[in-house]
């Protein structure tokens, strides 16, 4: 009697179209995210040095997210939550 081999089934989140559901759905987030952080650095380094941070830096570091969210699905929603936490407790503390 033959066994036949059976697949086990692909994890959503780790399929090629689920990587890039979360690498799309990423922007959402990072896209505010990013702008946030750009802003919030900018308005204190323009201060203490004169010089703005380039706006490409948003863009590399929307694209950043989006790759972390491809190459790390799992990872992706606790690191915008952190970075969300982080933001909620420096506008309490300022």
């Amino acid at each position: 009697m033959r066994h036949k081999r059976t697949r086990q089934p692909a994890d959503p989140d780790l399929t090629l179209g689920g990587r890039l559901a979360a690498a799309f759905g990423s922007l959402f987030f990072s896209v505010p995210l990013a702008g946030l952080c750009w802003f919030v650095l900018n308005s204190q380094i323009v201060v203490l040095a004169g010089n703005p941070i380039p706006i490409a830096h948003f863009g590399a570091a929307v694209a950043a997210f989006a790759v972390l969210s491809f190459v790390f699905p799992r990872l992706a929603p606790t690191v915008f939550g952190w970075l969300s936490d982080l933001f909620v407790g420096i506008a309490k503390w300022w």
